[in-house]
Protein backbone atom coordinates (compact mmCIF):
# COMPACT_ATOMS: atom_id res chain seq x y z
CA UNK A 1 0.00 0.00 0.00
CA UNK A 2 2.11 2.80 -1.39
CA UNK A 3 -0.31 5.31 -0.01
CA UNK A 4 -0.08 4.22 3.47
CA UNK A 5 1.20 6.36 6.23
CA UNK A 6 2.83 4.33 9.22
CA UNK A 7 5.64 4.88 10.98
CA UNK A 8 8.63 3.12 9.21
CA UNK A 9 11.67 5.52 10.75
CA UNK A 10 12.55 8.46 12.91
CA UNK A 11 14.42 11.15 11.28
CA UNK A 12 16.46 13.04 13.79
CA UNK A 13 17.59 16.78 12.59
CA UNK A 14 21.66 16.28 12.18
CA UNK A 15 24.30 18.21 13.64
CA UNK A 16 25.80 18.68 9.91
CA UNK A 17 23.89 21.08 7.92
CA UNK A 18 20.45 22.56 8.58
CA UNK A 19 18.26 20.70 5.87
CA UNK A 20 20.13 17.29 6.66
CA UNK A 21 18.28 14.70 8.48
CA UNK A 22 19.44 11.55 10.79
CA UNK A 23 17.07 8.41 9.43
CA UNK A 24 16.45 5.28 12.15
CA UNK A 25 13.84 2.54 10.74
CA UNK A 26 11.24 0.85 12.44
CA UNK A 27 13.87 -2.63 12.09
CA UNK A 28 16.34 -0.91 13.63
CA UNK A 29 14.18 -0.62 17.18
CA UNK A 30 12.24 -3.78 16.39
CA UNK A 31 15.01 -6.25 15.49
CA UNK A 32 17.37 -5.83 18.61
CA UNK A 33 14.03 -5.53 20.45
CA UNK A 34 13.52 -8.95 19.66
CA UNK A 35 16.42 -10.17 21.20
CA UNK A 36 16.19 -7.80 24.15
CA UNK A 37 12.96 -9.29 24.74
CA UNK A 38 14.02 -12.88 24.72
CA UNK A 39 17.02 -11.73 26.95
CA UNK A 40 14.41 -10.61 29.56
CA UNK A 41 12.63 -14.06 29.42
CA UNK A 42 15.75 -16.06 30.01
CA UNK A 43 16.79 -13.68 32.87
CA UNK A 44 13.62 -14.62 34.30
CA UNK A 45 13.72 -17.98 33.49
CA UNK A 46 17.37 -18.13 35.47
CA UNK A 47 16.15 -16.44 38.40
CA UNK A 48 12.97 -18.64 38.62
CA UNK A 49 15.65 -21.48 38.12
CA UNK A 50 17.89 -20.36 41.00
CA UNK A 51 14.63 -19.62 43.02
CA UNK A 52 14.13 -23.53 43.11
CA UNK A 53 17.38 -23.99 44.07
CA UNK A 54 17.93 -21.72 46.87
CA UNK A 55 14.09 -22.98 48.46
CA UNK A 56 16.13 -26.75 47.89
CA UNK A 57 19.07 -25.44 50.68
CA UNK A 58 21.67 -25.07 47.27
CA UNK A 59 23.70 -22.05 47.71
CA UNK A 60 23.99 -19.76 44.52
CA UNK A 61 27.14 -18.04 43.29
CA UNK A 62 27.19 -14.47 44.44
CA UNK A 63 28.49 -12.96 41.35
CA UNK A 64 25.25 -14.71 39.34
CA UNK A 65 23.00 -11.49 39.81
CA UNK A 66 25.87 -8.97 39.32
CA UNK A 67 24.64 -8.30 35.50
CA UNK A 68 21.79 -9.46 33.39
CA UNK A 69 21.97 -10.80 30.19
CA UNK A 70 19.44 -7.88 29.45
CA UNK A 71 21.72 -5.08 30.74
CA UNK A 72 24.49 -6.80 28.91
CA UNK A 73 22.64 -6.75 25.66
CA UNK A 74 20.84 -2.95 25.94
CA UNK A 75 24.47 -1.54 26.88
CA UNK A 76 25.43 -3.44 23.50
CA UNK A 77 22.31 -1.84 21.67
CA UNK A 78 23.61 1.32 23.41
CA UNK A 79 27.21 1.02 22.02
CA UNK A 80 25.77 0.08 18.50
CA UNK A 81 23.54 2.56 18.18
CA UNK A 82 26.34 5.07 19.18
CA UNK A 83 28.63 3.70 16.60
CA UNK A 84 26.54 3.58 14.09
CA UNK A 85 25.66 7.43 14.30
CA UNK A 86 29.77 8.42 15.01
CA UNK A 87 30.15 6.42 11.28
CA UNK A 88 27.69 8.29 9.62
CA UNK A 89 28.99 11.56 11.06
CA UNK A 90 32.61 10.79 9.81
CA UNK A 91 32.09 9.24 6.59
CA UNK A 92 29.40 11.68 5.67
CA UNK A 93 26.94 9.56 4.22
CA UNK A 94 24.23 7.16 6.02
CA UNK A 95 25.10 4.04 7.41
CA UNK A 96 22.91 1.11 7.93
CA UNK A 97 22.30 0.24 11.80
CA UNK A 98 21.80 -2.92 11.80
CA UNK A 99 25.49 -3.52 10.40
CA UNK A 100 26.39 -2.02 14.14
CA UNK A 101 23.56 -3.40 16.02
CA UNK A 102 23.87 -7.18 15.66
CA UNK A 103 27.12 -7.83 16.30
CA UNK A 104 27.24 -5.17 19.06
CA UNK A 105 23.94 -6.80 20.76
CA UNK A 106 24.99 -10.92 19.87
CA UNK A 107 29.02 -10.32 21.13
CA UNK A 108 28.47 -9.21 24.40
CA UNK A 109 25.58 -11.77 25.22
CA UNK A 110 27.27 -14.61 23.48
CA UNK A 111 30.50 -14.05 25.52
CA UNK A 112 28.70 -13.39 28.86
CA UNK A 113 26.89 -16.76 27.96
CA UNK A 114 29.96 -18.53 27.45
CA UNK A 115 31.54 -17.19 30.42
CA UNK A 116 28.85 -17.82 32.79
CA UNK A 117 28.26 -21.62 31.02
CA UNK A 118 24.79 -21.08 29.89
CA UNK A 119 25.70 -20.47 25.90
CA UNK A 120 23.78 -24.10 25.29
CA UNK A 121 21.45 -23.61 27.49
CA UNK A 122 20.17 -20.68 26.78
CA UNK A 123 18.74 -21.32 23.28
CA UNK A 124 17.17 -24.63 24.24
CA UNK A 125 15.85 -25.47 27.87
CA UNK A 126 13.50 -22.30 28.14
CA UNK A 127 11.91 -23.71 25.38
CA UNK A 128 11.01 -27.10 25.97
CA UNK A 129 8.12 -28.12 27.90
CA UNK A 130 7.27 -30.64 30.07
CA UNK A 131 6.19 -34.05 28.60
CA UNK A 132 2.53 -34.36 29.35
CA UNK A 133 1.48 -37.11 30.86
CA UNK A 134 -0.77 -39.96 29.41
CA UNK A 135 -2.35 -40.58 32.30
CA UNK A 136 -4.20 -38.17 34.44
CA UNK A 137 -3.68 -38.78 38.39
CA UNK A 138 -6.27 -38.33 40.90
Amino acid sequence: APRLSLPGKLVFPSSRTAGHFSMLGLGDIVMPGLLLCFVMRYDAYKRAQHAKLAEAGIPLPKHWQRISYFHCSLFGYFLGLLTATISSEVFKAAQPALLYLVPFTLMPLFAMAWMKGDLRSMWSEPFVTPPTPKFQTI
